[in-house]
């Protein structure tokens, strides 16, 4: 444990989440774009919804008690959102296929890892107000007691 209670594993998770968030529109675009170009590619479609929705199962199970333990629905929520964002993370290997010009795939995934970076940073801030939460009633109650 590190300072603010920020752990590595931490920071890997939310980079991690900040990736496959990140992954997602730009997947969705090459879903899109693989629609017009090569509509073959469209028949791994419903595998990677029920992909989606048994990883959203196995999430929503192995977060009971973590993620909000009496969060209502958890099992359809996290299916619904397995099944969102799964197609949009496995097209963005089509991207590169679907698009001519390689600036705009290094664009592309210059966003997803951003993202990465942009979950690490709210990871940080997050464990940093909390730890700021908790110690500052503390320090006040100290201090009021030092002053009488």
């Amino acid at each position: 444990m590190t300072r603010y209670g920020i752990t590595f594993p931490g920071l890997c998770l939310a980079s991690g989440a900040g990736v496959y968030l990140g992954a997602v529109p730009i997947g969705y675009l090459a879903l899109a774009f693989t629609a017009v170009i090569e509509p073959v590619m469209l028949g791994a479609l419903p595998g990677a919804l029920i992909i989606g929705s048994l990883i959203g199962l196995i999430v929503s199970y192995s977060t009971r008690r973590r993620i909000r333990p009496r969060l209502s629905r958890r099992h359809q929520r996290f299916i619904l959102a397995g099944a969102a964002t799964m197609p949009g993370a496995l097209f963005v290997g089509q991207f590169p296929h679907v698009t001519t010009g390689q600036t705009t795939t290094h664009w592309a995934f210059g966003f997803i890892l951003g993202c990465g970076v942009a979950g690490m940073v709210l990871y940080y801030r997050w464990r940093k107000r909390l730890a700021m939460q908790r110690y500052t009633p503390r320090a006040a109650g100290q201090q009021q007691a030092a002053t009488t």
